[in-house]
Protein backbone atom coordinates (compact mmCIF):
# COMPACT_ATOMS: atom_id res chain seq x y z
CA UNK A 1 0.00 0.00 0.00
CA UNK A 2 1.34 3.26 -0.88
CA UNK A 3 2.20 6.03 1.22
CA UNK A 4 0.27 9.53 1.18
CA UNK A 5 3.06 11.95 1.78
CA UNK A 6 1.34 15.15 2.05
CA UNK A 7 -1.17 13.47 4.58
CA UNK A 8 2.02 12.68 6.81
CA UNK A 9 2.94 15.98 6.42
CA UNK A 10 -0.31 17.31 7.51
CA UNK A 11 -0.57 15.05 10.61
CA UNK A 12 3.34 16.02 11.74
CA UNK A 13 2.58 19.51 10.90
CA UNK A 14 2.37 21.43 14.55
CA UNK A 15 -0.91 23.21 15.55
CA UNK A 16 -0.18 26.94 16.25
CA UNK A 17 -3.07 29.39 16.91
CA UNK A 18 -2.79 32.43 17.72
CA UNK A 19 -5.76 33.82 20.00
CA UNK A 20 -4.99 37.07 20.25
CA UNK A 21 -2.43 39.94 19.51
CA UNK A 22 -1.63 42.12 22.87
CA UNK A 23 0.37 45.50 21.54
CA UNK A 24 2.02 46.62 24.42
CA UNK A 25 3.41 50.62 25.25
CA UNK A 26 4.55 51.96 28.39
CA UNK A 27 1.85 50.40 30.75
CA UNK A 28 -1.11 50.27 28.00
CA UNK A 29 -2.07 47.19 25.93
CA UNK A 30 -4.33 46.92 22.75
CA UNK A 31 -5.50 43.77 21.89
CA UNK A 32 -5.69 42.66 17.62
CA UNK A 33 -7.19 39.45 16.18
CA UNK A 34 -5.55 36.17 16.14
CA UNK A 35 -4.79 34.08 13.52
CA UNK A 36 -4.02 30.54 12.65
CA UNK A 37 -0.53 29.73 11.90
CA UNK A 38 0.08 26.94 8.89
CA UNK A 39 3.74 27.58 8.05
CA UNK A 40 6.89 27.77 10.43
CA UNK A 41 7.46 31.74 9.56
CA UNK A 42 4.73 33.81 9.26
CA UNK A 43 4.07 37.91 8.86
CA UNK A 44 1.81 39.90 10.68
CA UNK A 45 0.80 43.81 9.93
CA UNK A 46 0.51 45.75 12.91
CA UNK A 47 -1.02 50.10 11.97
CA UNK A 48 0.62 52.22 15.11
CA UNK A 49 -0.72 55.70 15.02
CA UNK A 50 0.42 58.75 17.02
CA UNK A 51 -2.72 59.76 18.06
CA UNK A 52 -2.77 63.83 19.22
CA UNK A 53 -6.45 63.85 20.43
CA UNK A 54 -6.48 66.92 17.58
CA UNK A 55 -9.97 65.55 16.50
CA UNK A 56 -11.62 66.70 20.04
CA UNK A 57 -9.86 70.34 19.74
CA UNK A 58 -12.50 71.95 16.79
CA UNK A 59 -14.51 73.73 18.69
CA UNK A 60 -12.11 74.73 21.09
CA UNK A 61 -11.09 78.09 19.38
CA UNK A 62 -9.46 79.39 22.32
CA UNK A 63 -8.17 76.36 23.87
CA UNK A 64 -4.13 75.47 23.59
CA UNK A 65 -3.35 72.11 23.93
CA UNK A 66 0.47 71.29 24.78
CA UNK A 67 2.04 70.70 21.30
CA UNK A 68 1.60 66.91 20.41
CA UNK A 69 5.42 65.24 20.61
CA UNK A 70 6.77 62.45 18.57
CA UNK A 71 6.82 59.10 19.73
CA UNK A 72 10.72 56.90 19.34
CA UNK A 73 10.32 53.55 19.27
CA UNK A 74 13.49 52.12 19.98
CA UNK A 75 13.22 48.29 19.23
CA UNK A 76 9.99 45.86 19.24
CA UNK A 77 10.11 42.59 21.15
CA UNK A 78 8.06 39.54 20.79
CA UNK A 79 7.73 37.75 23.85
CA UNK A 80 8.28 33.65 23.42
CA UNK A 81 7.65 31.17 22.56
CA UNK A 82 7.51 32.99 19.10
CA UNK A 83 10.40 34.65 18.03
CA UNK A 84 10.71 38.04 15.71
CA UNK A 85 12.95 37.72 12.57
CA UNK A 86 12.93 41.05 11.17
CA UNK A 87 11.03 44.29 11.30
CA UNK A 88 9.69 46.47 8.51
CA UNK A 89 10.84 49.67 8.87
CA UNK A 90 13.54 48.51 10.88
CA UNK A 91 13.21 50.31 14.70
CA UNK A 92 14.15 53.13 15.64
CA UNK A 93 11.57 55.10 13.98
CA UNK A 94 10.02 58.03 14.68
CA UNK A 95 6.71 58.93 14.69
CA UNK A 96 4.85 61.97 14.66
CA UNK A 97 2.20 63.22 15.99
CA UNK A 98 -1.18 61.64 13.88
CA UNK A 99 1.56 59.88 11.42
CA UNK A 100 0.52 56.57 10.91
CA UNK A 101 3.26 53.74 10.74
CA UNK A 102 3.14 50.17 9.37
CA UNK A 103 5.01 47.77 11.30
CA UNK A 104 5.55 44.36 9.34
CA UNK A 105 6.71 41.33 11.60
CA UNK A 106 8.69 38.45 10.48
CA UNK A 107 8.01 36.01 12.88
CA UNK A 108 8.92 32.56 13.55
CA UNK A 109 6.65 30.09 15.14
CA UNK A 110 6.91 27.71 18.13
CA UNK A 111 8.01 24.40 17.28
CA UNK A 112 5.29 22.30 19.14
CA UNK A 113 1.77 22.82 19.28
CA UNK A 114 0.29 26.03 20.86
CA UNK A 115 -2.74 27.60 21.60
CA UNK A 116 -2.90 31.38 23.65
CA UNK A 117 -1.94 34.91 23.02
CA UNK A 118 1.14 36.16 21.23
CA UNK A 119 2.49 39.35 22.60
CA UNK A 120 4.45 42.29 21.08
CA UNK A 121 5.90 44.98 23.03
CA UNK A 122 7.29 48.68 21.55
CA UNK A 123 10.07 49.70 23.58
CA UNK A 124 10.12 53.40 23.54
CA UNK A 125 11.13 56.17 25.75
CA UNK A 126 9.42 56.29 28.97
CA UNK A 127 6.80 59.52 29.29
CA UNK A 128 6.16 61.86 32.11
CA UNK A 129 3.25 61.01 34.25
CA UNK A 130 1.23 61.95 37.30
CA UNK A 131 -0.61 60.89 39.83
CA UNK A 132 -4.16 62.01 39.64
CA UNK A 133 -7.05 61.30 42.92
CA UNK A 134 -10.32 62.77 41.82
CA UNK A 135 -12.35 62.45 45.14
CA UNK A 136 -15.76 63.46 43.30
CA UNK A 137 -17.46 64.94 40.76
CA UNK A 138 -19.65 68.12 41.60
CA UNK A 139 -21.79 69.16 38.45
CA UNK A 140 -22.58 73.39 39.32
CA UNK A 141 -26.00 74.91 37.42
CA UNK A 142 -27.44 78.05 37.93
CA UNK A 143 -25.00 78.43 41.28
CA UNK A 144 -26.47 74.91 42.67
CA UNK A 145 -24.10 72.19 43.28
CA UNK A 146 -24.81 68.66 43.12
CA UNK A 147 -22.38 65.80 43.86
CA UNK A 148 -22.09 62.90 41.47
CA UNK A 149 -22.43 59.49 42.89
CA UNK A 150 -19.45 56.72 43.06
CA UNK A 151 -17.53 59.43 41.01
CA UNK A 152 -13.97 59.12 42.75
CA UNK A 153 -11.41 57.70 40.38
CA UNK A 154 -7.43 57.34 40.44
CA UNK A 155 -5.71 57.90 36.98
CA UNK A 156 -1.83 57.81 36.18
CA UNK A 157 -1.58 59.86 33.01
CA UNK A 158 0.94 61.60 30.85
CA UNK A 159 1.48 65.23 31.86
CA UNK A 160 -1.36 67.25 30.22
CA UNK A 161 -2.97 64.06 28.63
CA UNK A 162 -6.53 64.44 27.45
CA UNK A 163 -8.76 61.51 29.15
CA UNK A 164 -12.76 60.83 29.03
CA UNK A 165 -15.46 61.58 31.72
CA UNK A 166 -18.62 60.24 31.16
CA UNK A 167 -21.08 62.45 32.99
CA UNK A 168 -25.12 62.00 33.41
CA UNK A 169 -26.72 65.86 33.41
CA UNK A 170 -29.50 64.56 34.02
CA UNK A 171 -27.99 65.12 38.24
CA UNK A 172 -28.15 68.87 37.05
CA UNK A 173 -30.21 69.33 34.35
CA UNK A 174 -34.16 68.64 33.61
CA UNK A 175 -35.76 67.63 30.15
CA UNK A 176 -35.68 70.61 27.80
CA UNK A 177 -33.02 72.37 29.28
CA UNK A 178 -30.19 73.72 26.92
CA UNK A 179 -26.23 73.75 27.70
CA UNK A 180 -24.29 76.38 25.57
CA UNK A 181 -21.06 76.41 27.12
CA UNK A 182 -18.64 73.65 29.74
CA UNK A 183 -16.28 74.94 31.88
CA UNK A 184 -14.09 72.68 34.17
CA UNK A 185 -12.43 74.14 37.59
CA UNK A 186 -8.21 74.44 37.15
CA UNK A 187 -6.03 72.53 37.78
CA UNK A 188 -8.03 70.53 34.79
CA UNK A 189 -9.29 72.14 31.32
CA UNK A 190 -12.72 71.38 29.53
CA UNK A 191 -11.49 70.30 25.94
CA UNK A 192 -14.28 69.31 24.09
CA UNK A 193 -17.72 67.18 24.46
CA UNK A 194 -19.26 64.03 22.73
CA UNK A 195 -22.38 65.48 21.79
CA UNK A 196 -20.58 68.89 20.78
CA UNK A 197 -21.88 71.63 22.15
CA UNK A 198 -24.25 73.76 22.15
CA UNK A 199 -26.54 70.60 23.25
CA UNK A 200 -29.97 69.83 24.53
CA UNK A 201 -31.68 67.47 27.14
CA UNK A 202 -33.77 65.98 24.63
CA UNK A 203 -33.67 62.20 25.86
CA UNK A 204 -36.39 61.26 28.67
CA UNK A 205 -35.12 58.35 30.02
CA UNK A 206 -31.21 59.43 30.27
CA UNK A 207 -28.42 61.95 28.82
CA UNK A 208 -25.08 61.54 29.18
CA UNK A 209 -22.65 63.35 27.83
CA UNK A 210 -18.85 62.75 27.54
CA UNK A 211 -16.48 65.33 28.60
CA UNK A 212 -12.84 65.53 27.03
CA UNK A 213 -10.38 67.10 29.61
CA UNK A 214 -6.42 67.75 29.72
CA UNK A 215 -5.30 66.61 32.81
CA UNK A 216 -2.71 68.94 34.78
CA UNK A 217 1.08 68.98 34.38
CA UNK A 218 1.48 68.47 38.24
CA UNK A 219 -0.33 65.49 40.99
CA UNK A 220 -3.50 66.36 41.98
CA UNK A 221 -6.28 65.01 44.84
CA UNK A 222 -9.07 66.61 45.56
CA UNK A 223 -12.38 67.17 43.25
CA UNK A 224 -13.53 67.48 39.82
CA UNK A 225 -15.53 70.29 39.07
CA UNK A 226 -17.80 70.71 36.34
CA UNK A 227 -20.22 74.09 35.42
CA UNK A 228 -22.83 73.73 32.54
CA UNK A 229 -24.57 76.66 31.52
Amino acid sequence: MGLNLSSILEKNRQKVTITTINLKLHNYVHSMGGLEVREKRFSIDIPFTNKSHSDMLIEAASFKAEEAKPIRINSIEVAEPFRLLSVTPAAPVEIKADEKVNFKLEIEAPSHNYTGPMSVSFVSDATPTIHVEISKTILVRNGRRTEIETSSRILNVAKGQIFGEKVQLYKAMSYGDSAKSIEIAPPFRFVSSDPKLPLKIDDTNSYIVELYIQAPDAPYAGPLEITVS
